[in-house]
C-alpha cells in the first residue's frame, strides 16, 4: 500500500495544481496489472493520501494542490529535559483542538509546551507557529497584531493577508505561550486540521488544560543530575521546593563550587525565597545568588538588558558578555537576539539604574534617527533630529531594521515618553500603517507634560491620526494649536506640514474654501524653505480641492506638475499618491484609458513600495472607474481589497468602500447605511455621493435635489454641476 500511495502522489507532484486525468493515475500506480475497477481503487488511495496532502477531485481526474514550506518557529527542545511522564500522557489523551498548559511561574510549563509540540510535528506538516506573548512580563506585552503579523508572515503571507484564510487546507500546530485569557480567541487557528497550545500563569476553563505542579522529589534530582551537580542533592531540592526554575539557577550556580559551601549559603537566606508561591520577592533571593557569580563586565550588561522594555534585545546592544549570561542559564538565545524568562526579566529590571535606561534609550534614538533619514524621505522632521545619529546604508536596511526593533521602540517610547523617538519613528509606522502604535507613543508623550514645538509635533501626528479615523473635532483643534505652536516659533517648515494635514482634513468633510486657504499658506512656505517633497505633495493635494471647486483644468495642472516633480526626485510615495489623484481628475474629464493607466502605475508604486495608505485609496478610486465602464465585478474585488486594506484603523477608506459597494450591489439599503455613517463621521464628500448614487437607482427627484443643495451648501461646485446633468434624465 505504501509503494501505491507514493506512486499517486509522485505521479500528482509531477503536474502540481493540475488535474491528472484517471486513466493516467491508474497506469502510474498500476503499470503491470491494473484492478478491475480502477476509479474505485484510486479513490480508495485517494481518501488515504488526502491524511498528508491536500487532493482535490476534478470532473476528469485529481489535482494536487501544492503544499506552501511549512514554517517552525518552535524553540529548540531543551536537552536536559526530564520527568514530567504523567503530564504528557494526560496531554496525549485530550482529543480538543485547543489545549492549555497551567500553573504559578517558574514550574515549567514553557519546557512542557515546547516537548510536547515537537512530539507533535509530524502530525502538522504544514507547520508550527510560536509566539511567546509575554503576559506576564514586566514590560508591554505582545499584542495581538503583532503576533498575528509574525504568523502570516511565516505563513508566507503579506501585511494585508488574514491569519485564519491561511491556515485553511492546512495542519499547523500554533503554540501561544504565556498568554493571557482575553488575547489567545483571536490567535486560535479555528481551521480543520490545525490544533493551538496555550500556556498561562491563569487558568483556562473554557479549554481542555492540564496543571503544572512542581517536579517529583526523583525529577527534580535527575534535573540537577543533568546539570552536572553531583552529589546528595537532597536538601537542595527541598530548598529549592522543587521548582524547575530555582533548581536550574541553582544549578548554574553550582558551576565550580563546593555542594555543601553552597547549601549552606542557601539556608543563610530566606527560604521563603523557594517556597512554592507566585510571589517575586521568593525568587529574588535566587537571581541575587546567581548574579553574584557572573563577572563584573557581565553584570553590567544583565543591568542594562533589564532596562529594555520590550521583548528581546538585539545582540548589538547586549554586546559579548551576554554569552556569560546564556551560560549561566540567566539569557535564552534565539537567532542572534536575547530573552530573559519572565521573572528574570523583572529581577533586571528592578537592577537597572538611571544611567542604564539613558544609555538603552540614546541607543535606539541615534539608531532610530539614522534609519528615519532612509525611510522619511518626503515626510517632514518634526523634531530636528540627534547630532549624534547612526547611519545605514539605504532604505532597505533600515526598513529591515525599523522591523525588528518595532516592538523595543514602541515599548521604550509608552516606558519613557518622548517626542523625539515619537518623531523618529513617524515615517515609519504610517508607511506600514502602524496607526493604533504611533497614536499610543504620541498620546503618552503629549500627556507627559512635553510643550513648545516638541507638543506641536505630537499634535500633527494625533491630527493625522484623528483624522484618519473620522474624529474630525479632535483633527482640527490638534492641527490648529499645533500650526499657532509653530507660527509663535518662527518653525515655517514644521508649520507648512501642519497646515497641509488640516488641509487634508477641510478637504474631506467638504469645508474647501479653508482646504484651499490652508493649502495656499503650505505652498509658499514650501519653496523658500526647499521643501521640494513637500511641495510635491501640496500641489497634489491642491489638484484634489480644484477638482472638487470645479476647476477641471488647474486641478489637472496641478496635478501633473506634481506628478513631474515627484518623477525627477525618485519620490515614490508622493509619485504614486499623485497618478492616483490624477487618475481621479482623468475620469471627470471623460478620459477612462488615461485615468486608469494613472490607477494602475499607482498601484503598481504602492504594492512595491508597501505604500499601504495610498494603495487603499487607489483601490477605492479606479473601483469607480470600473464602475462608470460597466466593470462592475472587477469594482467590486478592488472596492472589497480596499476594505481589507483599511482594517479597523482608517474609516474614511473604510466608508468610500462600501459606498463603491452600495453602487455595484444597487442596494438602497447600503446607499442607507453608507450616509449614516458618512453624516455621522462628517465625510460631506462620501454623503453628497451616496445621496446621488441613491437617487439614481431610485429615480427620485427630490432626492437629487437634495443632493445638490447638500453639495452646494459645503461648496462641492463640481459635484453639484454632475449631479445636475444626472438629474436632467429623471422623469
Amino acid at each position: 500500500m505504501a509503494d501505491r500511495l507514493r506512486a499517486l502522489h509522485d505521479a500528482l507532484a509531477a503536474r502540481p495544481g493540475e488535474a491528472v486525468p484517471f486513466d493516467v493515475l491508474a497506469a502510474e500506480v498500476w503499470p503491470d496489472e491494473p484492478p478491475k475497477h480502477p476509479r474505485g481503487a484510486l479513490r480508495t488511495l485517494v481518501s488515504r493520501l488526502r491524511a498528508t496532502a491536500q487532493v482535490i477531485t476534478e470532473p476528469a481526474g485529481y489535482r494536487l494542490v501544492p503544499r506552501p514550506p511549512a514554517p517552525c518557529q518552535l524553540p529548540a527542545d531543551l536537552p536536559d529535559f526530564v520527568g514530567r511522564e504523567e503530564e504528557l500522557a494526560r496531554l496525549a489523551l485530550i482529543d480538543a483542538p485547543v489545549r492549555a498548559i497551567t500553573g504559578l511561574p517558574g514550574v515549567g510549563k514553557t519546557a512542557l509546551a515546547v516537548r510536547e509540540a515537537h512530539r507533535l510535528r509530524e502530525r502538522f506538516p504544514d507547520g508550527q507557529l510560536y509566539a511567546d506573548l509575554r503576559g506576564f512580563s514586566s514590560g508591554p506585552s505582545m499584542t495581538v497584531d503583532q503576533a498575528l503579523a509574525r504568523f502570516v508572515k511565516a505563513l508566507g503571507g503579506g501585511p494585508d493577508d488574514d491569519y485564519r484564510t491561511l491556515l485553511r487546507h492546512r495542519r499547523v500546530l500554533v503554540v501561544l505561550d504565556n498568554a493571557t485569557a482575553e488575547v489567545v480567541e483571536p490567535l486560535l487557528p479555528a481551521t480543520p486540521g490545525c490544533a493551538a497550545l496555550i500556556t498561562s500563569r491563569q487558568d483556562l476553563p473554557q479549554f481542555a488544560q492540564v496543571r503544572l505542579g512542581v517536579l517529583a522529589e526523583q525529577e527534580a534530582r535527575e534535573l540537577l543530575k543533568g546539570m552536572r551537580v553531583d552529589g546528595d542533592t537532597s536538601e537542595l531540592v527541598r530548598l529549592c521546593a522543587r521548582l524547575p526554575l530555582a533548581l536550574r539557577i541553582a544549578g548554574a550556580n553550582l558551576a565550580g563550587r563546593h555542594l555543601r559551601d553552597y547549601v549552606e549559603e542557601l539556608r543563610e537566606h530566606p527560604l521563603r525565597a523557594l517556597e512554592i508561591e507566585d510571589d517575586d520577592r521568593a525568587v529574588q533571593a535566587t537571581f541575587d545568588l546567581s548574579y553574584r557569580k557572573l563577572s563584573p563586565r557581565a553584570r553590567r550588561t544583565f543591568d542594562l538588558l533589564g532596562a529594555v522594555p520590550g521583548p528581546d534585545i538585539p545582540r548589538a546592544l547586549a554586546g559579548p558578555a551576554a554569552d556569560e549570561l546564556v551560560a549561566a542559564n540567566l539569557v535564552q538565545h534565539d537567532n542572534g537576539r536575547y530573552r530573559l524568562h519572565d521573572l528574570l526579566r523583572l529581577y533586571a529590571h528592578e537592577r537597572a539604574t538611571e544611567q542604564d535606561r539613558a544609555t538603552v534609550f540614546d541607543w535606539y534614538l541615534r539608531r532610530a534617527d539614522g534609519a528615519d533619514a532612509e525611510v522619511g524621505v518626503g515626510f517632514t522632521r518634526l523634531l530636528p533630529p540627534t547630532p549624534e545619529l547612526v547611519g545605514f546604508a539605504d532604505r532597505e536596511e533600515a526598513m529591515a531594521w525599523f522591523e525588528a526593533e518595532r516592538p523595543n521602540l514602541v515599548a521604550l517610547a509608552e516606558e519613557h515618553p518622548d517626542a523625539s523617538l515619537v518623531a523618529a519613528t513617524r515615517a515609519y509606522l504610517l508607511t506600514t500603517g502602524q496607526y493604533a502604535d504611533l497614536r499610543t507613543i504620541a498620546r503618552a508623550a503629549l500627556d507627559s507634560g512635553e510643550t513648545g514645538q516638541r507638543a506641536a509635533a505630537m499634535r500633527v501626528c494625533l491630527a493625522y491620526l484623528d483624522w484618519r479615523a473620522g474624529e474630525h473635532r479632535g483633527a482640527i483643534e490638534h492641527g490648529e494649536r499645533a500650526i499657532a505652536e509653530y507660527r509663535a516659533a518662527g518653525a515655517q517648515t514644521q508649520e507648512a506640514s501642519a497646515l497641509n494635514t488640516l488641509a487634508g482634513i477641510y478637504h474631506d468633510i467638504g469645508e474647501l474654501d479653508r482646504a484651499r486657504e490652508h493649502l495656499a499658506s503650505a505652498i509658499e512656505l514650501y519653496g523658500p524653505n526647499g521643501m521640494r517633497a513637500q511641495l510635491i505633495g501640496g500641489l497634489g493635494n491642491l489638484g484634489l480641492v480644484e477638482l472638487e471647486l470645479g476647476r477641471l483644468t488647474s486641478a489637472e495642472d496641478a496635478l501633473r506638475r506634481s506628478v513631474e516633480l515627484a518623477r525627477e526626485t525618485d519620490d515614490w510615495q508622493h509619485l504614486a499618491n499623485g497618478l492616483n489623484n490624477l487618475g481621479v481628475v482623468l475620469a471627470a474629464r471623460h478620459r477612462p484609458a488615461d485615468s486608469e493607466a494613472a490607477f494602475g502605475e499607482a498601484l503598481d508604486l504602492a504594492r512595491r513600495h508597501g505604500l499601504r495608505h495610498v494603495e487603499m485609496s487607489a483601490r477605492v478610486e479606479y473601483a469607480e472607474l470600473l464602475i462608470a465602464t460597466g466593470r462592475r465585478e472587477e469594482a467590486r474585488d478592488q472596492a472589497r481589497r480596499a476594505l481589507e486594506l483599511a482594517g479597523d484603523e482608517d474609516l474614511f477608506i473604510e466608508v468610500d468602500a462600501c459606498l463603491v459597494l452600495a453602487e455595484v450591489n444597487r442596494s438602497v439599503a447600503e446607499y442607507d447605511e453608507v450616509l449614516r455613517r458618512a453624516a455621522e463621521a462628517g465625510f460631506r464628500i462620501i454623503e453628497v455621493r451616496a445621496l446621488a448614487g441613491k437617487a439614481a437607482l431610485t429615480k427620485d427627484k427630490a432626492l437629487y435635489d437634495r443632493a445638490i443643495e447638500r453639495a452646494e451648501s459645503v461648496g462641492l461646485r463640481y459635484r453639484a454641476d454632475l449631479i445636475r446633468k444626472l438629474s436632467s434624465g429623471t422623469s
